[in-house]
């Protein structure tokens, strides 16, 4: 079946076509439904191009697998010979693990305590900088397979191990009354809290409507203690002021704030342009490398 495939956003200008990029890194973070890259200059700590695919919303990995197919067919950029790629998924969440619990032998037995066993999955583990813990999760074995196969690079992570570094270099890291950082993708969000600067929970869950993310939320932060009407509240993801998820946290959290722009980075003009919540995934694989 053929697929009508174009970018969502497209983002670059002239500084990509003067920059070697083989001395560049190329960022790839693969959802369900998307498909999105980031050049990166690692001298200039700048991104130089951006790209974000979304497709028809499918549960099925093979009817991602063949438009991301699709994708390598007319995006002659995925070929460049880049200096190293690594590639990130954000499909389905995993489970934290203490380090010292850890025995890389049984990271699928960890990993089906929490949520079943799926079809053709292949069971993967990020170590988390900073953190005692290990994150487990699963991704689909043929799409894992044919994206090395492609980009012959055996560099992959979980999107949410890097939004774990990330969240450490926002302001309201260390808040005494607890910050939690909610990014929202298409059909899914991950809630993750801190309290003084401790991680307390990272937990993803499915929603329909902008109430499904209210509840759950002021429900963690119950469950741990905290009041909902002092915590600071950080919502990342392609979610616009318009959204029902957006008016119904605006609505219900008095502390409301779009996740800052990972700083300590160069941005492209065109990319300051986009708010910088809405590639926050994506940006931060760049702390991966």
């Amino acid at each position: 079946m053929a697929y009508n495939i174009h970018p969502a956003f497209t983002v670059d200008d002239e500084t990509l076509l003067e920059t070697d990029l083989t001395a560049c890194y190329l960022f790839v973070l693969v959802g369900s439904g998307t498909f999105s890259y980031v050049v990166y200059d690692p001298a200039a700590k700048k991104f130089l191009a951006l790209k974000s695919y979304h497709f028809t919303p499918r549960k099925l990995a093979l009817a991602d697998l063949e438009m991301i197919e699709q994708v390598f067919d007319t995006d002659k950029l995925l070929f460049t010979a880049f200096k190293s790629i690594l590639l990130a998924f954000n499909t389905g969440s995993g489970v934290l693990v203490p380090h010292e619990y850890y025995m890389p032998s049984m990271k699928k037995d960890y990993l089906h305590l929490v949520m079943p066993e799926k079809v053709q999955e292949a069971v993967l583990s990020d170590l988390l900088p900073g953190l005692p813990m290990v994150n487990i999760y699963s991704v689909d074995k043929d799409l894992l397979g044919f994206l090395r196969k492609e980009f012959s690079t055996d560099l992959v992570i979980h999107a949410n191990s890097a939004l774990l570094q990330s969240y450490t270099l926002d302001l309201d890291f260390n808040a005494a009354n607890g910050v939690a950082f909610v990014e929202v993708q298409q059909h899914t969000f991950i809630i993750t809290i801190y309290a003084g600067g401790k991680l307390l929970i990272q937990q993803e869950a499915d929603y329909q409507a902008g109430l499904d993310v209210v509840y759950t939320l002021v429900n963690m932060l119950r469950q741990l203690g905290l009041d909902e009407q002092l915590v600071k509240v950080k919502l990342g993801g392609a979610v616009a002021t318009d959204a029902g998820v957006y008016q119904e946290m605006y609505k219900f959290i008095p502390h409301l704030e779009w996740m800052q722009r990972l700083p300590g980075f160069n941005y492209i003009t065109k990319m300051q342009e986009i708010p910088g919540y809405y590639f926050h995934n994506l940006y931060a694989l760049a702390l991966c490398v």
